[in-house]
């Protein structure tokens, strides 16, 4: 998997570092990490620049990237996999919790498109406004100063600051820009968010899901999909931290009353202790409490807010379970399992988000952007 770039902090003066495709380096806190945060500003109001691809063969696409939803009560969140899709569907007719309709991982031999088409069809919910998650390897997200320009060139000049930022060319894909909320130091520069997808994966993606719901509009990233999980968890009126676990990496969002400040993603298979250097060791608590208290220490001092004291893990299964435990033993931090019948009504037992797929694809389901760019 390529690790996007971003731009870090450093810890000692203040100062924001270079954009970097280097890893860790622990001989130095002012050194660019690969995993360095990324803070963007909650999608609930409206962003002020939208910009859109270039026009190339993918204009086919009629979907703009983070397209803001119209009102509506059902909405269908899918995550693509190989052979397989996770697809979750929340309900927001009555009162209350949402209400979790589907939530599960539909596999199929070759005809992804039939396959969804035929499920999404025996669910009922072929017209409802769906929202697919792009993979992990076809975006970036890049922190860039704000261009002192007319909103009318905000596209060209952001797409020039992309250039050299990108693993892929940026002539080649689809960018959108959201803001950061203010520093405590206010005579740092205007900085902005930019997050750019390859043409080639909203293509992709188009492909199987347009031909199989009439609803489909939105294309969002897994940090933003998980912002909306975490926003509704009670812990979020104060801060809260979310760790929801991949197969080999840990992204971390923390929100507060559903603002998304903070999202980093750890790679976990990265070993600092001696002891859990065998093939096939679980997760070590005690470097990853480490990479959480300097995620911690970044949002109090970067947004002077008062300390997050509560890490909800996600997906709810073992090596969640196992990991909190650990976490417990090794941060002063109140550690819970995602529970997901606490913040969603539940159809039927098993209708729970117990991986990664399904977890993304049910904040997918939960976006509830009512206000276009």
């Amino acid at each position: 998997m390529q690790h996007r770039t971003v731009a870090g902090v450093c810890r000692e003066t203040g100062k924001s570092m270079p954009l970097s495709k280097y890893g860790h380096n622990p001989e130095g806190s002012c050194a660019p990490v690969r995993s360095s945060p990324v803070v963007s500003s909650s999608l609930c109001v409206p962003t002020r620049y939208l910009l859109q691809k270039r026009r190339t063969a993918s204009e086919v696409v009629v979907f703009s990237l983070f397209k803001r939803s119209r009102s509506g009560n059902c909405r269908v969140g899918v995550a693509l996999g190989d052979g397989s899709f996770a697809l979750a569907i929340v309900n927001r007719e009555t009162e209350g919790k949402p209400f979790l309709q589907h939530c599960a991982v539909q596999t199929h031999k070759a005809d992804a498109v039939g396959a969804l088409k035929t499920t999404l069809d025996k669910l009922g919910v072929s017209r409802a406004k769906a929202c697919v998650v792009i993979d992990g390897d076809d975006y970036q997200i890049v922190q860039v100063e704000a261009p002192e320009v007319l909103p009318s060139e905000m596209r060209a000049a952001i797409r020039w600051r992309l250039r050299d930022a990108l693993n892929f060319s940026v002539d080649e894909a689809a960018v959108d820009v959201f803001e950061i909320p203010d520093p405590v130091r206010r005579t740092q520069q205007k900085m902005l968010f930019a997050v750019a997808a390859r043409d080639s994966a909203i293509q992709r993606i188009s492909a199987v899901v347009k031909p199989a719901s009439k609803g489909f509009e939105a294309v969002d990233i897994p940090e933003l999909c998980l912002r909306n999980i975490s926003a509704l968890l009670p812990q979020d009126a104060k801060g809260v931290a979310m760790l929801a676990l991949g197969e080999n990496f840990a992204q971390l969002v923390l929100t507060r009353q559903g603002t998304l400040y903070l999202t980093r993603r750890i790679d976990t298979t990265r070993r600092f202790s001696p002891h859990t250097q065998e093939s096939g060791a679980d997760i070590d608590p005690a470097s990853l409490a480490l990479e959480l208290q300097r995620s911690l220490d970044y949002y109090e001092s970067q947004y002077d807010q008062t300390p997050i004291g509560d890490l909800v893990v996600a997906p709810a299964d073992d090596r969640a379970r196992v990991l909190a435990e650990g976490l417990r033993n090794e941060t002063s931090l109140r550690v819970q399992v995602l529970d997901v019948r606490e913040i969603l009504s539940v159809y039927k037992t098993g209708e729970f988000a117990t991986d990664w797929p399904t977890l993304i694809a049910l904040g997918a389901a939960l976006r509830t952007d009512t206000t276009e760019p």
